[in-house]
């Protein structure tokens, strides 16, 4: 008898996995890289693992708080709350720039507002993603300056020390990103998205102007001097590729190794053009998932967006539709727009926009998350215990623990 207990939740285990296959993935150990990593940071990777299995995912947008359309550095203001009443879930920012000791980055932001943008931002529960167009090392050109230079920073190039005073640069910045009293002042976690778009040709770091084994080299090393070197144990770092992969090989053609990355993602702006496009984003989305979920990795759609919304109702009829076409790949943590510059250049609806009453309804879907929902999203969750429903009749799924829409 005590035989046959034993093999009774063993049997519901398996028959969950079976009708679930993230389920498997969902309960195994997946953890940060850094092993020293905040309880704060830990917080942020276990619960973008927990949206996960709550079938959710956290909606972002860059530069949120320093602009929109027709307006610029306005205490309080976002075009995503604008039009829905929420901020975003995910705030992105870009620190090129930053290697010039300039007080701008490229994109006009000032660099000690981001701080507080971003102090802002996590006060409120707001998760953090930062990427950085760094410029090309070998001439002095802009990151789109395709000159090889991969080699030339690495340990033993002629200008490493140079990148090395560069990430010193980087750390000083992440380091002042902290908040609490004044006597318990905590590192704010930041997921890092370095050398973004690897597999695209048109940075310095991309494929076609550099080789796996240098770039691994370089990922590597930037790895270990920010968490080694200099102490910083508040960042996920994000692998990160174009669209324009077509199997799980070519998407990990880069790959630094399970042990130097927490996120999995690429960006793709061009698939959602075309109705043959969306399905290769699906494609896409799928393969991300299934890498991540093998590797114990937590997988991210880390740019998108239609610029000018030319469509009204591309929230809903094109990115949550293609999200939700495929029961795999909508397995993802987050998803991240790009910035409100313009009435050209723009990724969110603002006030007035055509579009508006269609991101109401994106806001307003089930699976989407926004600030409001993350409640205690940087304290760590209680493990989803597994619930088995009987055979044939519908699984039920865990409520969420933020608020609902």
């Amino acid at each position: 008898m005590r035989h046959n207990a034993l093999l009774r939740p063993i049997s519901a285990w398996l028959l969950l996995c079976f009708l679930f296959p993230g389920a498997a993935w969902a309960q195994s150990a997946v953890v940060p890289i850094d092993k020293n990593a905040t309880k704060r940071t830990k917080a942020v990777f276990l619960n973008l693992q927990q949206s996960i299995q709550r079938g959710k995912w956290l909606f972002g947008h860059q530069d949120d708080l320093a602009y929109g359309v027709g307006w610029k550095e306005k205490p309080g203001a976002s075009d995503v709350k604008a039009v829905c009443g929420d901020f975003p879930a995910v705030y992105g920012w870009e620190l090129g720039n930053l290697e010039h000791d300039m007080a701008y980055n490229l994109d006009s932001v000032n660099f000690d507002r981001m701080k507080g943008w971003i102090k802002e931002g996590y006060r409120r529960g707001g998760v953090i993603t930062i990427s950085w167009h760094m410029d090309n090392y070998a001439t002095g050109g802009s990151a789109w300056d395709t000159t090889a230079a991969v080699h030339k920073i690495l340990p033993g190039g002629p200008l490493h020390e140079r990148f090395k005073a560069d990430l010193d640069r980087f750390a000083v910045f992440v380091n002042d990103l902290r908040a609490g009293g004044l006597f318990n002042r905590r590192q704010i976690p930041i997921i890092f998205r370095p050398f973004h778009e690897l597999s695209g040709s048109w940075f310095w770091w991309g494929k076609g102007h550099t080789n796996p084994d240098d770039f691994i080299a370089l990922w590597r090393f930037t790895v270990s001097y920010l968490r080694d070197v200099k102490d910083l144990h508040n960042i996920l770092y994000a692998y990160n590729t174009s669209e324009n992969f077509k199997t799980a090989d070519e998407f990990l053609q880069f790959y630094p190794g399970d042990a130097w990355v927490d996120i999995l993602s690429f960006d793709d702006y061009g698939n959602l053009m075309t109705p043959e496009g969306e399905l290769q984003f699906q494609k896409c989305l799928k393969t991300v998932v299934e890498i991540a979920e093998a590797r114990n990795k937590i997988p991210a759609l880390a740019e998108t967006g239609l610029e000018g919304i030319k469509r009204p109702d591309w929230y809903t009829a094109v990115l949550l539709k293609n999200i939700q076409a495929d029961p795999v790949g909508k397995r993802i943590a987050y998803v991240v727009v790009w910035r409100n510059a313009n009435r050209k250049h723009h990724y969110v609806p603002y006030p007035g926009h055509p579009g508006a009453a269609d991101f109401q309804a994106f806001y307003q879907d089930d699976s989407t998350l926004f600030e409001q929902d993350l409640r205690r999203f940087y304290k760590k969750p209680k493990p989803i215990k597994p619930v088995v429903a009987p055979l044939g009749a519908k699984m039920p799924m865990p409520q969420n623990s933020g608020t609902e829409k």
